[in-house]
């Protein structure tokens, strides 16, 4: 069972509950006695535990049937999926965007923003290896040799 009293040491909000909602990334918050939310919360961070229950709706929904439709005249632009969001920041400083992030990926990828979005998730340049890294910046034209006579 999750220890109700425990929370993140940098947001009470970041309960038990906020872990469960993504526990890939949050399992590792600690409380401010260093307290890990995977000790704190087995049942949002630890497999063995299983879910918790579903709950059951007490009318069963009601089938639908689905008319097909015309395509769209044009179809909706197709990204790669790997282009940076502009807008996001962390949460504790603004000037953590993604290209702060993928100068350190290894450890800033796991960064949150104001709304609980990660960097990797944001970020997918500075953080998707599949992405292929990020466009090298170009470098200076070393000078031309002079030679004295």
């Amino acid at each position: 069972e999750n220890d109700a009293s425990w929370s993140g040491k940098f947001n009470t909000a970041h309960t038990c509950d906020y872990v469960a909602e993504n526990p890939e990334n949050r399992c590792f918050f600690e409380n401010s006695e260093g307290v890990t939310a995977s000790e704190a919360c087995p049942a949002a961070c630890d497999s063995s535990c299983g879910s918790p229950p579903a709950t059951a709706s007490p009318v069963p929904p009601t089938p639908v049937t689905l008319s097909p439709i015309a395509n769209p005249v044009a179809p909706p632009p197709t990204t790669t999926g790997c282009e940076n969001d502009a807008s996001w920041s962390g949460k504790f400083n603004t000037a953590h965007t993604c290209d702060y992030v993928a100068e350190n990926p290894e450890n800033r990828c796991f960064f949150e923003n104001s709304e609980g979005v990660t960097a990797s998730e944001a970020c997918p340049a500075a953080c998707d290896s599949s992405c292929g890294s990020p466009p090298a910046t170009a470098s200076p034209v070393p000078p031309t040799p002079v030679t004295l006579s």
